[in-house]
């Protein structure tokens, strides 16, 4: 598969468009995890979620206002570790876009979290299999960030509990295409260098990749304005939903969409 993917990535990396600065992508490979790079594509990807509701979500249940702004920080930092666990542990790859200077330094500017899903089967063993996955997940990263009261800090819990419907209606709209599908987990951009096509850039090679295996991309989002643009990139809504957590106003809306293997692709 990956020798697939190097082969897409090498003909995108050949043909520049017109008027976008001079990038390459790439696939992370163990050495970008010993030598500091995929600590870059953390960064990037948690400066550009720092944005999202998601964690405004999250974070308000900080009593103190000086720490909420702090909080949310950690929070995106912890997700950011969350999903590359998972996409490591699930053979997924982590992609990134370096721009690439007229001296020949590169810098990390943009990077995308995937990693293959199926339609699950509900069994004992599937669970079993699922919840071994999560344990190793916290053995890794750790428990989540506390907040400065125990009351708040399980308000927390309760919320970021109530987030594991985003993986349940995820299945739950996937019913019925038991091939593997990527699940688009993350996708960011750094904020000094966004507007510039880079996101654009990273989607296209996302989804030549999936085409080039025959698989369906799903992703999450909970604006408007990506969710038009993500329908550019062929992408559908299949779920709308909200995030519920009793004692708080829900999180929505959110939306679920699919990119069928092959869909046009208008970016």
């Amino acid at each position: 598969m990956m020798d697939r993917i190097k082969v897409v990535l090498d003909e995108l990396n050949q043909s520049k468009p017109q008027g976008q600065m001079n990038m390459r992508l790439r696939v992370l490979e163990d050495d970008d995890y010993k030598n500091g790079v995929s600590d870059q594509a953390s960064t990037v990807l948690a400066d550009a979620f720092h944005s999202y509701g998601a964690f405004d979500w999250l974070a308000e249940v900080e009593p103190d206002p000086d720490k909420v702004d702090t909080m949310k920080k950690r929070l995106v930092k912890y997700a950011v570790a969350v999903g590359e666990c998972l996409l490591r542990s699930s053979g997924g790859f982590t992609l990134v876009a370096e721009r690439v200077d007229n001296d020949g330094s590169t810098s990390l500017v943009g990077a995308l979290h995937s990693w293959p899903e199926t339609d699950r089967k509900s069994g004992f063993l599937d669970s079993l299999k699922s919840a071994f996955r999560d344990i190793r997940v916290l053995f890794r990263v750790g428990l989540p960030p506390a907040t400065s009261t125990w009351k708040s800090t399980r308000l927390l819990l309760n919320r970021m509990s109530a987030c594991f419907i985003f993986e349940t209606k995820r299945e739950e709209a996937m019913i019925g295409h038991p091939e593997p599908y990527w699940y688009l987990c993350k996708i960011g951009v750094s904020s000094n260098a966004q507007g510039c096509g880079i996101g654009r850039r990273i989607m296209q090679a996302h989804t030549r990749i999936a085409d080039a295996l025959d698989m369906d991309i799903y992703l999450e989002t909970e604006t408007e304005q990506l969710m038009k643009f993500y329908e550019k990139c062929g992408f559908n809504v299949l779920i709308e939903y909200k995030v519920e957590c009793k004692g708080s106003a829900p999180l929505e809306p959110i939306w679920g969409m699919r990119r069928i293997k092959h869909a046009l692709n208008q970016t």
